[in-house]
């Protein structure tokens, strides 16, 4: 018989922790002085096509589009405060829907509250809060989504039964967010498969491919980035019922990450560049077509035999009795 009792709430760190209030500080700088980074930019068309595929089962519809397919929702929340796409689709699906957005900083919601009050005055409301120790209504919301937030709390157990404390008995709650290894740090199975890719599919002149794998000694992301993804959907599966779980980008998002430059890597990249200007735009087009074709289907090999982590998920919870 299953177990459906709700686990405690519980912190991993406090909220006078002098390294957290530190991480803080500093993930806070990192954002100051960046607008976007590798891992935010816009994936190329074909890429989200097939993360589209892998999400929800239709290569033209992303995950936050699904919101609605099976039902209407009348008083949502958000978390995490992203450019406005997710809550205005929302918005202007349900007309009888109303969002209160939760994130931990000022200038989004802001920025945030001002876009959705110019298309939905007095629907959406804002509030400033630390998503690691945020309290939440009990029983309030019938829809509750995560804006790919979660990959950088620590606190996973407190988030998650907050959200759970927080549905309605009907409630339903939506993430799409990285998970996989904690801090990047990959296996060396999936490091090994995605340069031998790599070097199988580059030009025959090419060099041999290195990546530069995430160091946790020489760390270029923010403090805070993929802290407990590795943890992610375990969590979740505790504190509260997985209704649908879909993943991919075992492999996929391995391609935002740089390779090693070297010299010959550069002069090979300039005659690359010469050579597709002289064969054409359609070859080259193919050729870049057949290689993401393969990754594509060596990532969804990998994802669905359960031989490397996935690196994303999107996945639609219940309220767990308890």
């Amino acid at each position: 018989m299953k177990d459906t009792t709700i686990p405690e709430d519980t912190l991993h760190v406090s909220p006078d922790d002098e390294k957290y209030l530190r991480m803080l500080r500093e993930e806070e700088e990192f954002w100051d002085s960046r607008i976007e980074t590798l891992l935010t930019k816009t994936p190329a068309r074909a890429v989200q096509r097939y993360l589209n595929e892998r999400l929800t089962g239709d290569p033209e519809k992303l995950w936050y589009q699904t919101i609605g397919d099976d039902g209407e929702f009348t008083n949502g929340c958000v978390f995490g405060a992203g450019p406005g796409q997710v809550e205005e689709h929302l918005l202007k699906r349900h007309p009888q829907l109303r969002l209160v957005i939760y994130d931990l900083s000022a200038d989004a919601l802001s920025r945030l509250q001002k876009r959705l009050d110019d298309q939905f005055p007095g629907r959406a409301e804002t509030r400033k809060q630390d998503l690691n120790f945020v309290e939440l209504p009990t029983e309030e919301y019938d829809l509750a989504i995560t804006n790919s937030s979660m990959h950088h709390l620590v606190n996973l157990e407190h988030f998650a039964f907050q959200v759970s404390r927080s549905l309605t008995s009907e409630g339903r709650f939506f993430m799409e967010d990285v998970v996989g290894e904690s801090y990047f740090q990959f296996s060396k199975e999936k490091k090994r498969i995605y340069e031998m890719y790599l070097n199988a599919t580059r030009h025959s002149a090419e060099p041999q491919v290195s990546v530069l794998w995430p160091d946790r000694d020489n760390w270029q992301y923010s403090p805070f980035e993929s802290v407990r993804s590795g943890d992610i959907l375990e969590v979740f599966e505790r504190y509260l019922s997985p209704l649908l779980i879909r993943t991919g980008s075992a492999l996929v998002s391995l391609s935002l990450i740089p390779r090693r430059e070297n010299a010959r890597g550069r002069l090979h990249r300039a005659l690359a560049r010469v050579r597709a200007t002289l064969q054409g735009p359609a070859l080259t087009i193919k050729q870049g077509f057949a290689r993401g074709e393969l990754l594509f289907l060596l990532d969804s090999l990998m994802c669905d035999s359960g031989r490397l982590l996935p690196g994303l998920v999107f996945g639609i919870y219940g309220k767990r009795d308890g």
